[in-house]
């Protein structure tokens, strides 16, 4: 039952940085157009979202349950 757990949690876990990381490119591309985003610049919105990318792609390519499969 824990390896099910821990394995749920790994597929929510590559979700939730993978969205950080498209918020992030969005709102790059927002301060980009405006200015700061609360109160931090588009550079570092683009260096959060490949970070939070980067983090996402080992996770997801572990996974290997039927909904986060990596084909």
């Amino acid at each position: 039952m824990h390896s099910i757990i821990g394995h749920h949690w790994k597929c929510w876990l590559w979700k939730l940085l993978w969205l950080a990381g498209v918020v992030s490119l969005v709102l790059a591309w927002i301060a980009m157009k405006q200015g700061p985003v609360f109160k931090v610049e588009a550079l570092a919105w683009f260096w959060n979202a490949l970070v939070f990318g980067v983090l996402a792609l080992p996770i997801k390519m572990d996974c290997s349950c039927s909904g986060c499969s990596a084909q």
